[in-house]
């Protein structure tokens, strides 16, 4: 991207925020950045990082040492799957993003939610992998009209720089 184009596009998306000031993505309030979260929405965003079950992301209790570590639930219940991980717990607002994802509509929240996960998953992915979502069920796609987890994974599957295959699955 030339300097020329970086300069034109800078001064369009300022007189773009003239005009629609970006909004916090949590309650819309007033922020400085596109996709962003205000300081209390923020500070009610439980982003996982540190240690964390290999398996399914939650985060553990202790520093993390390097190796895989497994949740008491994980260590008792056998997973479909090898290895996951997580961006934000499942409350306050990480739980209001979510459903405003599932059921409000929020397309514009995949950009920010779909880096966050990248960024979580970032230990677990591999440079050749390939990102595909869990399918919708048929009547679920029919009632929400788009496919949520396929919009997310696209965003992780840009974000992390891999390839996506939203319909590999059935």
């Amino acid at each position: 991207m030339g300097a020329d184009f970086r300069a034109v596009r800078n001064g369009m998306l300022a007189a773009l925020h003239l005009i629609f000031p970006p909004r916090c993505i949590g309650c819309g309030g007033a922020v400085t950045d596109d996709f962003g979260l205000c300081a209390a929405c923020w500070r009610e965003t439980d982003f996982i990082s540190g240690l964390v079950c290999d398996k399914c992301g939650v985060p553990l209790p202790g520093k993390n040492e390097g190796r895989a570590e497994l949740c008491d639930e994980c260590l008792t219940i056998a997973r479909p799957w090898d290895r996951g991980r997580a961006a934000i717990l499942y409350r306050d607002t990480g739980r209001r993003l979510v459903l405003a994802l599932k059921h409000g509509d929020r397309l514009d929240l995949v950009p920010p939610l779909g880096a966050w996960l990248a960024r979580a998953a970032e230990p677990i992915l591999l440079p050749d992998m390939l990102v595909a979502p869990v399918p919708l069920h048929r009547w679920r796609l029919l009632k929400r009209r788009y496919n949520q987890a396929a919009l997310l994974s696209g965003a992780l599957a840009r974000a992390a720089g891999l390839d996506h295959c939203p319909d590999l699955l059935a």
